[in-house]
Parts: structure tokens; sequence; C-alpha cells
């Protein structure tokens, strides 16, 4: 087994959210003054960001996300609420790494345990990853920080970046292109809209990308819309740096937000 340090993306989580849903910290969100709910499916907002031009630069990389204003200490935009990565498969996307370790035993027995639970005269579309990883993670917690694929596959428990880990893990044993993203989830409930830092997954498949969460598989809630601000780019020993680089893009609070 890898023993690594560990190193919290957020130390901070609601009292209401801790140990119940596996998100990261609830961000600041403020509905434009004359927006009510439900909210349509396409949206604008103000996002503060510490480096807005980077982040501005990042978000052309996906479809139906557009700034239309870049500020000292944020940007504005649009985005509906599903988005796709424009970019082709890479190599590091498909290969065993340090992080999402596909050539470790416990992620492999794993991987065959989904296989096993598959009805083969049906066979699996790419949310089947989500719904299978949402039910094998069984503890919700946020005391392990940022695990590797062979530690959630074993303890099955941790938050959302543990469910993303454990996906990219699936994804790629499956033969699929897997990118573990790191962004903000703006969640529309019935009566009221919070935004939060999260990660997520992105998975290739016949020709186009699918955005999987296993984390929120499930939610009741009317809508998601995902903000990305990057990918895990290092997914080695240093993919640390890569965390901290990610966490720098996040948003630190949405304003003005409200439908188009």
């Amino acid at each position: 087994m890898k023993y690594i340090a560990l190193v919290l993306i957020c130390l901070v989580t609601t009292v209401a959210k801790a140990q119940s849903t596996p998100l990261l910290a609830e961000q600041k969100v403020e509905l434009n003054a004359a927006q009510g709910l439900p909210l349509g499916e396409q949206i604008s907002f103000d996002v503060q960001t510490s480096k807005p031009k980077m982040l501005a630069a990042k978000l052309e990389g996906w479809s139906h996300i557009k700034v239309t204003q870049i500020k000292n200490r944020g940007l504005s935009l649009t985005m509906r609420n599903k988005s796709e990565f424009l970019g082709k498969p890479i190599s590091q996307y498909s290969a065993p790494s340090f992080v999402i370790d596909t050539d470790e035993l416990s992620t492999q027995n794993f991987i065959s345990g989904f296989a096993e639970s598959i009805d083969n005269t049906k066979g699996w579309e790419p949310n089947d990853l989500a719904a299978y990883v949402s039910g094998y993670i069984k503890d919700t917690t946020y005391i392990h920080g940022f695990n590797i694929a062979s530690v959630v596959a074993e303890q099955a428990s941790g938050d959302c970046t543990e469910y993303a880990v454990l996906v990219a893990a699936l994804a790629r044993g499956l033969g699929l292109p897997a990118r573990l993203i790191m962004g903000t989830v703006i969640v529309e409930q019935a009566d009221n809209v919070a935004s939060y830092g999260h990660a997520w997954v992105e998975v290739y498949n016949d020709g186009q990308w699918h955005l999987l969460d296993a984390a929120l598989y499930g939610d009741e809630s009317s809508q998601h819309f995902y903000l990305p601000a990057s990918e895990l780019e290092n997914e080695g020993p240093g993919y640390v740096m890569s965390l901290a680089r990610g966490a720098a893009l996040m948003s630190e609070a949405i304003t003005n937000l409200k439908s188009i």
C-alpha cells in the first residue's frame, strides 16, 4: 500500500452538511434581487476568484460556458446546467497513475466487483459507474483529505474527492479515458440555492465526454450547475501541488445569479 502525506483542500464544512452530503466547503451565493426560483437551464452570475484571467482561460475548454467580463477579482459569465469538455483524450487519461492506481490489487478487485454486478444482457452506460461508486462508498466523512484510489477501494469512505477518484479508476479500469475535475457546483433546491467546492469526473465514451458525479448521484435537488476550475493534471507523487494550483482558481463567492 502507498502511504502519503494528505493535504486537505478544505478544512471547514458547514454543520448542516457535515457527515451527510459529500461536498466540500459551502461558498457564498446570492441571487439577483429580481430573481426568484426556479431557475432556468441557463444562468448568468459573477464569480469571485483570486486568479480571474487564469480561470477565464481554463473555461474556454468547455462548451456552454461563456465569460462575458473579466474583472480585478472575478468574472461575469453565462452557463448552462450541462456543459461538455471540448478537448480530446490523451494517454494520461487512460493510464494507471500514483493517484488513479488501477494497477493496485484493491483497485482491481473493486473494478472486478463492478463487472460482476452488471447484467451482461443489458450492458452498462457511463452513468452506471457513478451509481456503483455512490453505493460502494458507505461512510461519508471529511477526515481523509484526498485519498488515492486503492485506499478508497479498501476503506469505502470519503467526501467528493474520494468519490471522484474511485469513479476515475473504475472508468480507466474499463478502458474509458477519465479525468478528475475540481470546481464549484451550484445546487438549486425547491426553496433555496447553495454553492459548494466540489470534485467530479469527466469520462470519454462514444466520442464525447460525460460528466459523472457519484457524490451527488440520486440527489433530489432541482438542478446542478457545474463550474469547472481545473483538472488534476499531475497524478504523480507531487499531485498535492496540482491540487493547490486548482484550489487557487476555484470560486470564492457567487453573486448576481439569475436566469437568462
